[in-house]
């Protein structure tokens, strides 16, 4: 038989223990997880793989244009002018290239001789035996007799600028030559035996 303390002791217990199960399932808890949103980023997710930032900063960046035209300036110097035909082009700066040497080659020669050296060295620009570029065929090792020490005078006058102006606009009394020489003065076996086209003044023009 229980004494009448024990009967106490166990019916607080029980009471305690009821009391305890109804505060579990009463009771809301506040440990429940919070609502999780995709559409936000979660400040404990780890940084973006490199390779998913760039595709993603391709995605939303301005598309870069593919027209060249669309970033290159040409100075003034630098704009090209077609030669005779269309077969070739200069610019404004290889024409003054070339009045300088017309001056030199041809300043005692009368106006159509001049033309007619300029006539020759867009010739040779035009054909595939030689440089396409004034400049290059100019400075071509043994070319031209005035550059035979590397140099070009930077002399022209009035008279040899409209004379390249002249040939760049399609005119060639030389009927196509590549080449030209003055007779008194030529010791080479080799211009001899090309072609001769025509004589103007001192000059006797060659392809």
């Amino acid at each position: 038989m229980m004494t009448r303390e024990a009967r106490l002791r166990f019916f607080f217990f029980m009471n305690s223990f009821g009391l305890l199960l109804l505060c579990l399932f009463v009771t809301p808890t506040s440990a429940s997880a919070p609502h999780f949103n995709p559409a936000l980023p979660s400040p404990a997710s780890p940084a973006m793989p490199k390779e998913q930032a760039a595709k993603k900063e391709t995605k939303t960046s301005t598309p870069v244009s593919t027209n060249s035209r669309d970033s290159i300036h040409i100075s003034r110097d630098d704009r090209r002018k077609v030669i005779q035909r269309g077969k070739a082009k200069i610019t404004e700066r290889d024409m003054e290239l070339l009045a300088r040497l017309v001056y030199a080659e041809g300043r005692g020669e009368p106006y159509e001789g001049q033309v007619a050296i300029a006539a020759v060295v867009l010739n040779r620009v035009a054909s595939s035996q030689f440089p396409n570029t004034v400049r290059e065929v100019i400075y071509a090792p043994n070319a031209f007799s005035p550059l035979n020490d590397g140099h070009l005078s930077r002399t022209s006058n009035a008279s040899t600028q409209k004379a390249v102006q002249d040939a760049v606009n399609g005119k060639d009394p030389t009927n196509g030559s590549l080449y030209f020489f003055n007779p008194k003065t030529a010791t080479s076996r080799w211009i001899w035996s090309r072609e001769q086209t025509v004589v103007i003044g001192n000059h006797r023009f060659a392809r």
